[in-house]
């Protein structure tokens, strides 16, 4: 039996190609939630995705939540609106790619670090 307990990850969150923040993970029963650290790339594409004020997605009654004030960045995934979870390589970068009802992915990149046990700990909270 898995460890219900939450886990913190210090992992890049990828909301683009060449958009990258270095930040904490933190994996919950219900849901995911990501602080950034620090930003890692291009600014400018940064500023593209994250608007200075709140930003949401709506679905079918469902809120993904999306903020930056051009320091740091939040993400809040809801557990139970995740529908699949999968474990990508490519060129040795490691990274967990997350699907919502909204069929938004979340790309959460741990370089050369194995991500198995993070995909494992989201998939088991997600059928709890």
């Amino acid at each position: 039996m898995m460890d219900v307990s939450e886990e913190l990850w210090v992992i890049n969150y990828i909301p683009e190609p060449k958009a990258r923040f270095m930040g904490e993970l933190m994996v919950a029963p219900e849901g995911l939630k990501f602080k950034s650290m620090f930003e890692n790339s291009n600014a400018t594409v940064v500023k593209a995705i994250f608007t200075n004020v709140s930003t949401f997605a709506a679905a079918g009654g469902h809120t993904v939540y999306r903020y930056s004030n051009d320091k740091e960045a939040h993400v809040e995934l809801p557990m139970s609106e995740i529908i699949s979870v999968e474990e990508k390589s490519k060129y040795f970068m490691n990274s967990v790619h997350i699907k919502m009802k909204t069929d938004e992915v979340f790309i959460f990149n741990y370089g050369f670090l194995s991500v198995k046990k993070l995909v494992e700990k989201i998939q088991y909270f997600m059928n709890l």
